[in-house]
C-alpha cells in the first residue's frame, strides 16, 4: 500500500478518501465560499510506511492547499517554530485579513511517546516535520485563571482540569471566562459509552455552561450505542436563530420571552440589550426602535450588545427575568443584505451595498462574488479590488478580478499574495492589459461599460466589455455591438465584485457597489520590536522615541502617524492582555509608549502601526 493510500480522511462511518482528495474538497469549497474560515485537526501520529511521514503532509498541504493556510509565520512565528496557536488571541477577522481561509492543528498523541513525555514539540521533532511544522499549528494556548501561559500543551480536557476563579471555583463557565476553550473528551483513554461526555440533549446543556469546543469528534448526536463504528459528530454545537428565523422580511433581531433570536420588525419599542467590557449584561432603563439602542447604552455607561455565544445568551436572558422584562429585547445583529447578519459592531454602519443587475442572456451557468463582499466586511476593510483583465476572442471569453491584502492592525501579517476571480469558464482568447488600481492613492474602478447582442445568435452574449478606472486609464475588449449599458461608480459607492452567468464566454455580467468609505489602504507595519529586555526586577519600555532613536522607525515619521502598536511575550507570544502584568499604552503627546510596569516585568516585543509607508525604515 502507497503512503497516500494509507493517509486517509474519515468523513463518517463506512466512508474514507486519501488526504489529497479531501484536500482538494476543501479547496473546492473555499473557492466559491472566501468569506469562510476551516478549522482543521490533523491526526498525524507515528507511521509504519514513512520515517518521515509528517513531512509527507506537509508536502501535501502545501501542494494541494497552498495560499489558504494561515501559517505560524502569518503570527510573527519564526520558520519551523513550534508554535501554539493562540485561541485566546486569533480571530476569524485577523485570517481573513491576512487573505487565509483554513486554520491547521495537531494536539494531544492518541498514545504518547516511549519516553513518556507528553510534550507535543518533542513529539512533532523538527528533524522529520519541518515542512509539517510549516504549515500545522503544534498544540494550544492553555492559560489558568491568573493569566499563567502554557504553551504547546494539550488543552484542558477533562472536568478536573478546568480553571478556577478568583475564589478557586471551577467550572467550565470559569474556564470560558478565564479565556480558555475545551475539549470535552480524555482523548488519551478507550472509548466506551460512559466515556462520551455530551450528546443528545446535553449538548445545549453543555453550550450554555461555555464549553467553546476545538473539535466535534466522538460527540454522540443520541446516546445510543459507539460500538465498532465509533460515535457520529453531531451537526452542529451552534446557537443563535430560533428554528423559523430569521425571515425575508425584517432586518432587525431581538431576545424573545423564551430566551431565542429571533428577527423582527426594526421600527418596533423594546427595550436594549447592553453589554459592558467585561461581558457583563445590563437591560436598558429606556426604550426605542432597534437603532437607538447605540445611544440608550451609550447614555447608561454600556455598549449595544450581541451574545457571542449560548453562555452569554443565557446570561442575557436571566438578566431580562431579573429585571421583570416581560417583552422581547433588542440585540445589536441586523441584516446587511439577503441572509448576511452582523453583530456587536461598535456603531450602525450603512455598508452602501448595491447590487445592480445581470446584462446579458439566461443561459449557462450563474456565478456570483458575493462571498468577497462578505468577507470584506467580516474583516478589517484591508481587502481591496487591484485589478481587472479582459480575456478576448470574438465575444468576452473571460474576466479576471484580483484582490490584495493590506496590513490591518493585529499580531497577524497582511498577505503578499493576490485573490484572482477568473470568470468565463473556457479558454479560448487572450488574456489583455491589466488595469490596476492603487488604493492608497485613492484608485478604483469607476465604470463598467457593458454590451450585449441577442439578435446576432439565438441566444444574446457578452460582445464587448469596457472598464475605466477612476483616473481615466482603460481596458476593453471584443465587439462594441448590440446594446450598451454603463455602471458607474459615485461619491458615496463603488464597484467592488461581480455576478452574471457564464459558459465558454461571460454570458451575462452585473456588479456588486459598497461604500466608498470602506475602500482604505489599511496600515503600514514594522517587524516584531524589542528594544529593551529587561533585568531582574525591571520595567520593559518599548516606545516611539525609542524605537525611533534604534533606527527600527524612519526618522522623518512623528507620534501623529502612530495608529496603534500591539505587544505580546518575546518566548511565547502570549498577548499583553493576558499576561496579568502591569500594562500601559497610549499617546503621551511627545510618545507613543508600550510600558510594562510591572515589578520582574517580562520580556515583550512590539509591532507599530502607522498611516504613511514613510514611517518604516
Amino acid at each position: 500500500m502507497g503512503l497516500e493510500e494509507a493517509t486517509m480522511c474519515i468523513y463518517m462511518v463506512g466512508t474514507a478518501a486519501t488526504l489529497g482528495d479531501g484536500f482538494d474538497e476543501i479547496t473546492d469549497f473555499l473557492e466559491d465560499n472566501q468569506d469562510e474560515v476551516l478549522f482543521i485537526k490533523l491526526e498525524a501520529y507515528d507511521s509504519d510506511y514513512h520515517q518521515n511521514f509528517r513531512n509527507k503532509i506537509g508536502e501535501k498541504i502545501e501542494s494541494r492547499l497552498g495560499d489558504y493556510v494561515f501559517k505560524p509565520t502569518d503570527w510573527g512565528y519564526a520558520e519551523g517554530d513550534c508554535a501554539s496557536l493562540p485561541v485566546q488571541t486569533l480571530s476569524k477577522q485577523d485570517v481573513l485579513d491576512t487573505g487565509r481561509n483554513i486554520i491547521l492543528f495537531t494536539q494531544v498523541p492518541r498514545e504518547y511517546p516511549h519516553t513518556g513525555d507528553n510534550n507535543l514539540c518533542d513529539y512533532h521533532d523538527e528533524s522529520k516535520t519541518s515542512k509539517y511544522l510549516r504549515n500545522v499549528w503544534i498544540g494550544v494556548d492553555e492559560m489558568d485563571a491568573a493569566g499563567n501561559l502554557t504553551s504547546n500543551e494539550p488543552l484542558a480536557q477533562n472536568s478536573s482540569q478546568l480553571t478556577a476563579d478568583s475564589d478557586g471555583n471551577s467550572s467550565a463557565t470559569t474556564h470560558y471566562k478565564n479565556g480558555n476553550f475545551s475539549v470535552v473528551l480524555d482523548a488519551t483513554t478507550e472509548y466506551s459509552k460512559n466515556d462520551i461526555k455530551i450528546y443528545g440533549d446535553t449538548v445545549q446543556e453543555k453550550a450554555q455552561a461555555g464549553y467553546q469546543l476545538i473539535e466535534l469528534a466522538l460527540v454522540e448526536a443520541n446516546a445510543t450505542t459507539i460500538g465498532a463504528s465509533k460515535a457520529p459528530q453531531i451537526e452542529d454545537f451552534l446557537w443563535s436563530w430560533r428554528d423559523d428565523s430569521p425571515g425575508t422580511e425584517h432586518s432587525c433581531s431581538w431576545l424573545t420571552n423564551d430566551g431565542e433570536i429571533r428577527d423582527y420588525d426594526c421600527s418596533t419599542i423594546r427595550v436594549f440589550a447592553c453589554v459592558d467590557a467585561n461581558r457583563n449584561w445590563h437591560i436598558s432603563e429606556s426604550t426605542g426602535a432597534w437603532i437607538d439602542g447605540y445611544s440608550a447604552c451609550a447614555a447608561e455607561g454600556y455598549q449595544y450588545g450581541m451574545p457571542y455565544n449560548a453562555l452569554e445568551s443565557t446570561e442575557l436572558y436571566a438578566e431580562r427575568n431579573t429585571k421583570g422584562i416581560t417583552t422581547s429585547v433588542w440585540v445589536n445583529y441586523y441584516k446587511v443584505f439577503e441572509d448576511f447578519w452582523l453583530a456587536s459592531q461598535d456603531a450602525y454602519s450603512d455598508y452602501g451595498y448595491l447590487k445592480k443587475d445581470a446584462i446579458g442572456d439566461t443561459g449557462g451557468a450563474a456565478f456570483d462574488s458575493i462571498d468577497l463582499i462578505k468577507r470584506k466586511l467580516l474583516g478589517s476593510g484591508t481587502m481591496n479590488l487591484k485589478s481587472v483583465q479582459i480575456r478576448t476572442g470574438g465575444r468576452i471569453d473571460g474576466l479576471k478580478a484580483c484582490y490584495e491584502f493590506q496590513q490591518a492592525v493585529s499580531h497577524a501579517n497582511a498577505s503578499d499574495r493576490e485573490l484572482c476571480i477568473e470568470y468565463g469558464d473556457g479558454d479560448g482568447g487572450s488574456m489583455g492589459s491589466v488595469l490596476s488600481f492603487d488604493s492608497a492613492s485613492g484608485e478604483y474602478l469607476d465604470d463598467v461599460k457593458i454590451c450585449w447582442d441577442d439578435e446576432k445568435y439565438s441566444s444574446g452574449s457578452i460582445y464587448y466589455l469596457k472598464l475605466t478606472s477612476s483616473t481615466g486609464e482603460t481596458v476593453s475588449g471584443g465587439m462594441q455591438q448590440g446594446s450598451c449599458k454603463s455602471y458607474s461608480s459615485t461619491s458615496t459607492q463603488q464597484i467592488f465584485a461581480f455576478h452574471g452567468r457564464q459558459g465558454d464566454e461571460v454570458i451575462a455580467l452585473g456588479v456588486h457597489k459598497l461604500s466608498s468609505s470602506l475602500i482604505n489602504a489599511g496600515y503600514y507595519a514594522t517587524e516584531w520590536l524589542n528594544n529593551d529586555n529587561p533585568s531582574s526586577g525591571g520595567i520593559d519600555y518599548e516606545s516611539f522615541n525609542e524605537h525611533k532613536a534604534a533606527g527600527n522607525i524612519s526618522n522623518t515619521c512623528e507620534v501623529k502617524d502612530v495608529v496603534n502598536v500591539v505587544g505580546r511575550l518575546a518566548d511565547s507570544k502570549l498577548d499583553y492582555r493576558f499576561t496579568g502584568e502591569s500594562i500601559l499604552v497610549g499617546n503621551l503627546g511627545s510618545n507613543y509608549r508600550f510600558f510594562c510596569a510591572t515589578e520582574n516585568c517580562s520580556d515583550y516585543e512590539v509591532k507599530y502601526f502607522f498611516t504613511t509607508p514613510s514611517c518604516l525604515p
